[in-house]
């Protein structure tokens, strides 16, 4: 779609409204069709399908939501400044591998992954991924 855009004079950094006003659009409709199966649940009372729905808690979650949604927007920025710049090969690989940044967090902090075997496969998968990006930006340079 980026390429498509570009064709019509924008590029990179204005495409980043387009994607958050599509973002904004689709979780009104999630929470709208969340609504109405809520609704269609508990026999039209409007009522206990407004107290089914998830509470949002602002008081407790604006800072540490701003925060992600901050962190979020400017992951969703660089990934397409990397794509403009490095092409969909390499810019969407280097954009993915952020995966492997997660995996080590999930296996040395959270312990998600247990056992030497299972932890020593996953580094050999994410060994296989790094040698990809890196095949791959071999193959634009």
């Amino acid at each position: 779609p980026l390429h498509y855009a570009a064709q019509k004079g924008y590029g990179g950094p204005s495409y980043v409204i387009s994607f958050a006003c599509g973002s904004m659009i689709i979780c009104v409709v999630c929470w709208v069709l969340r609504f109405l199966f809520e609704l269609y649940r508990l026999d039209g009372s409007i009522a206990k399908a407004c107290h089914a729905l998830p509470p949002f808690h602002v008081r407790q979650m604006w800072i540490p939501g701003a925060i992600s949604g901050f962190l979020y927007s400017s992951g969703n920025f660089m990934c397409i400044i990397s794509v403009t710049y490095l092409g969909q090969g390499v810019g969407y690989s280097f954009t993915q591998a952020s995966m492997l940044i997660s995996g080590l967090w999930g296996i040395f902090r959270f312990k998600e992954i247990e056992g030497r075997d299972r932890i020593l496969k996953w580094l050999l998968s994410a060994c296989v991924a790094v040698a990809g990006i890196l095949w791959l930006s071999y193959e634009h340079a």
